[in-house]
């Protein structure tokens, strides 16, 4: 595989730091019982054929007689987007099994070969081959039930697991996600192709200057086909985060560089199917949603549609319960540039991780997350998280009398 040479230099650099990362407590003793040879997120995949037609590529790490959960990411990204989360899950709790999933399209997950496809790859990314897969790869490793961990695109596929499969699912954390107005339509068919969304890469001229037709002749191209500076390119415009670590936005943007644009959903000018509505009250597993305060894509609004979702399935459902917690205190710019952002937003597991982690571990553990207000030092210093015990921001249908911070009982 031709890749950069920034690129290729962040690989190596990430290789070095991942001997020891991503594989918790774990010595040369105990190596029988690590879950595979596969929990490096910076060196090989495991690799799984599934029923659904697809092969799937992933990262098995932890312990392998441990408490499984699955991890899922959003979309123009693949799972290397948890290895900074998973890293400081296996120190709190080195017993986890951990799988990281690189989800169809992604990474070295390819998408179904079908001739459908390969000319209309938008009919291949649905929420439903999202979730069929989760389904298949938790039949093929012989998983009965597992927490699922779910960013934005990857929150859809565990939601829609989660709530045709509640057998399945003991748990569910949900990051990225959020409800539309009861009167906005659910997902449509939508007016594609939307590329005009990567105008300021300037990917489209860069292939013109070659006579490659656009957008078509780049659907099944890779942005390192097209720009041989796409690394940098992507985080200008891309995989944006002022406030993640640097070197973390630049691994991140070289997994989005090396992303096929077939499963960007941009260039296709086939019609994305309907979804159904997002139905989060008829869920019937205990369920954590995170959400970041800058987040520019889902405002307040959609999270407090979200937590009168819950609030109804909580009461629907016996054992069912949930919580919410905000990350971060701070709006989104008024710019509407997320370089100018200065608290946390949507990619916890980029901006976030160790804390996301804390919550994560928690959660598992006792079922309900840390206290724990976490936000950037801004203006001062908005790549450092601080954490403020006591003091987090939370919503949940069954508040304790311990340490109870911000909690708000949901009673709406």
């Amino acid at each position: 595989m031709k890749i950069s040479s920034m690129a290729a230099a962040l690989f190596a650099s990430a290789v070095a730091l991942g001997s020891t990362a991503s594989t918790g407590a774990a010595t040369a003793s105990d190596s029988a019982m690590t879950a595979s040879d596969c929990g490096n997120f910076f060196g090989q995949r495991c690799l799984v054929n599934l029923p659904t037609g697809v092969h799937m590529s992933y990262f098995d790490a932890g312990t392998k007689t441990g408490e499984i959960l699955i991890l899922l990411h959003t979309d123009t990204t693949s799972a290397v987007e948890w290895a900074w989360t998973v890293d400081a899950l296996l120190h709190l709790n080195p017993n986890l099994h951990i799988y990281a999933l690189d989800q169809r399209g992604a990474g070295a997950t390819d998408l179904p070969e079908r001739a459908v496809c390969r000319s209309s790859p938008n009919l291949c990314m649905t929420q439903a081959d999202l979730a069929a897969d989760l389904l298949a790869f938790m039949d093929t490793q012989k998983i009965a039930k597992a927490t699922l961990v779910g960013h934005a695109m990857g929150a859809e596929a565990a939601r829609a697991v989660a709530l045709e499969h509640p057998e399945r699912v003991a748990r569910l954390i949900l990051t990225g996600t959020g409800v539309s107005p009861a009167a906005a339509p659910a997902r449509q068919e939508s007016p594609r192709p939307a590329f005009h969304v990567l105008n300021a890469l300037g990917w489209q001229e860069m292939l013109q200057e070659r006579h490659v037709a656009w957008p078509q002749g780049a659907l099944h191209m890779r942005p390192l086909d097209i720009d041989p500076d796409a690394v940098r390119h992507i985080t200008q415009h891309w995989d944006i985060s002022a406030i993640a670590a640097p070197e973390v936005v630049d691994l991140i943007a070289a997994q989005t560089a090396m992303e096929s644009l077939a499963t960007w959903g941009v260039l296709d000018p086939t019609p994305t199917p309907a979804e159904a509505p997002v139905r989060l009250d008829k869920l019937q597993v205990p369920t954590l949603v995170l959400w970041g305060s800058e987040d520019a894509g889902l405002d307040r609004a959609s999270q407090q549609r979200v937590i009168d979702q819950l609030t109804q399935a909580s009461r629907t459902h016996p054992g069912m319960y949930f919580y919410w917690k905000q990350y971060g205190v701070r709006p989104p710019p008024a710019s509407g540039n997320k370089h100018d952002a200065d608290d946390i937003g949507h990619n916890l597991s980029w901006e976030a991780p160790r804390q996301l982690a804390a919550d994560i571990d928690r959660f598992v553990r006792t079922g309900e997350p840390t206290r724990d207000l976490y936000r950037s030092d801004a203006p001062r210093r908005i790549q450092t998280i601080l954490e403020e015990p006591g003091k987090a921001i939370i919503v949940s249908s069954r508040p304790t009398a311990r340490n109870a911070g911000r909690l708000r009982h949901s009673s709406s």
